[in-house]
């Protein structure tokens, strides 16, 4: 579902030990600790290194780069996230999900992504690592939720590319990029309760 890591995160020596998929799940975690604490423009190898307890070398065999370090990270975020729900309900499919979503900007992923926003103008590969990872994931989550719900009947069919179906993340999205306010479970069912499920009943659900 999720794409592989960017280009550049396999190791460019030539035989000696095998990866050990552990280590390198330490360095992402090291790197994204160090990233949500020093942000973009305070990380270095050094502090990853230190951090996850590990040789420089042992990273620059696997990362050439800073940015494709931080991408690999990144990216992997998507695959902790898991399936799209399928429990033969809309709303309680999309409630999964925004509760999914509201931990992952409360965690590791939002650390993360608040400390890239900056950079991703200037730096294209971290800005595809977070498009094709994270936001593909949620991306393709809700559509397949939707397309579900359509494919049962509970809702007219090509909603999936409607405002409709955007105004079950965008609350959420938007109050965590630009408010101070806590994005929390119970403002989740909120939106879920009064913007989304009331959207579909006036004008989403099959006959209207």
């Amino acid at each position: 579902m999720l794409p592989p890591p960017p280009a550049g995160s396999a190791p460019s020596g030539r035989g000696g030990r095998p990866r050990d998929p552990s280590r390198d799940a330490a360095i992402r975690a090291a790197t994204l600790k160090v990233l949500a604490d020093s942000g973009y423009a305070g990380l270095t190898m050094d502090a990853v290194t230190a951090e996850a307890g590990v040789g420089k070398a042992t990273i620059y065999r696997r990362w050439r780069t800073r940015s494709q370090l931080v991408a690999d990270a990144v990216s992997s975020l998507g695959a902790d996230l898991g399936v799209p729900p399928d429990t033969g309900s809309l709303a309680e499919d999309l409630r999964i999900l925004l509760h999914w979503m509201v931990a992952a900007v409360n965690g590791p992923l939002g650390a993360a992504t608040l400390s890239l926003l900056s950079a991703f103008p200037h730096e294209p590969e971290l800005r595809e690592a977070f498009q094709q990872g994270p936001m593909g994931y949620w991306s393709t989550s809700f559509r397949t939720v939707w397309a579900q719900a359509e494919e049962r009947g509970e809702v007219r069919p090509g909603v999936v590319d409607t405002a409709v179906a955007s105004s079950a993340s965008a609350p959420i999205l938007q109050r965590w990029l630009f408010s101070d306010q806590p994005v929390d479970h119970a403002y989740a069912d909120e939106v879920l309760t009064d913007v989304v499920l009331p959207l579909v009943q006036a004008g989403c659900a099959v006959g209207h």
